[in-house]
């Protein structure tokens, strides 16, 4: 009789795994699945989901693939060596609008929020808010990176054209800080844990932040692959989803965040915990990733704008 009171109780936490097969692979098409990750605060989510066992309880085994960044996934992802990345969404909707690939998005992972993304300055004299910096030279981490676009938009929004009124040059993320210092460069658009680290080591003064009213809540990066593997493998992905969207709850959690991000980064624990993050939305909405891309066509970054909602595989209900 206790056998058998065990064995019910067993099937009933089966069933709560949320329609998960209790761990099960069968049925999924691709049960081992190779994941892209860059080392940033956006790919949190997956660090928990592997942590605390939601891929497992999906009947997953997710295989973490270092990458540096989001646009280097995209070759790995058409050669079959990643099934799934971290997809930075301005560069994978500038790869699809060159013909590289079709991408689908099948989970959201990070949206920029005050502070996450910022422009600094050093000791310029006579910068007074962004107006203050025409004729100046800016760093960004890339040239058309989604850094550069925030930068692009705040600037006019400030009365600049980022194209006529600065000088825009490229400048890899950890060498802002001395850059801002020795005064190659007057300002620094930077992310973070940079725009903390600019501060704390190198004397930086927050300017202004980048993601705030044209840019508020700015969808950063998702989850995502090429349509030919989401397509093929259907359940597969579902799985995969469900398991995110568990993180991305838990990530509502800001010290679940912060112990998480020093596993998978170079981020130290006490950095985690004074950095400002974005936020880990739930779900994908469409409505919001078509602003990104509707604002990458003003900006010049696409020679037509893509209609997200089909680059998105709905999350399963």
């Amino acid at each position: 009789m206790k056998r058998s009171l065990l064995g019910l109780a067993a099937v009933a936490a089966c069933l709560a795994l949320s329609a998960a097969g209790c761990g099960s692979s069968e049925g999924l098409e691709k049960p081992v699945l190779t994941v892209g990750v860059v080392p940033v605060p956006d790919s949190a989510p997956l660090a928990i989901a592997q942590q605390r066992g939601y891929f497992k309880d999906e009947g997953l085994t997710v295989k973490i693939r270092p990458v540096k960044a989001s646009p280097d996934a995209t070759p790995l992802l058409l050669n079959g060596s990643l099934d799934l990345a971290l997809l930075n969404y301005v560069s994978t909707f500038t790869a699809q609008d060159k013909g590289t690939a079709a991408f689908r998005v099948v989970a959201d992972s990070y949206r920029g929020s005050n502070g996450s993304f910022a422009v600094l300055t050093g000791t310029a004299p006579g910068v007074q808010g962004l107006a203050g910096l025409r004729g100046r030279k800016i760093a960004v981490p890339a040239v058309r990176s989604v850094t550069d676009l925030l930068l692009a938009v705040q600037l006019r929004n400030a009365g600049l054209d980022r194209d006529k009124d600065v000088t825009v040059v490229p400048v890899p993320l950890p060498n802002m800080g001395a850059a801002l210092r020795q005064g190659t460069v007057d300002a620094v658009a930077a992310a973070e844990p940079f725009v903390t680290d600019i501060q704390a080591a190198h004397g930086g003064h927050l300017l202004s932040d980048l993601v705030t009213g044209p840019t508020e809540d700015f969808p950063i990066s998702g989850w995502g692959g090429t349509a030919k593997f989401a397509e093929k493998n259907p359940r597969t992905v579902a799985a995969f989803q469900r398991a995110i969207a568990r993180a991305n709850r838990a990530a509502a959690d800001r010290a679940t965040v912060t112990r998480a991000i020093p596993t998978y980064t170079q981020i130290p624990a006490v950095t985690a915990a004074k950095i400002s993050l974005g936020a880990y939305p739930t779900r994908l909405d469409a409505a919001k990733l078509q602003q990104v891309a509707t604002l990458m066509t003003q900006y010049g970054y696409l020679q037509n704008t893509p209609d997200v909602r089909k680059m998105i595989t709905p999350a399963p209900k």
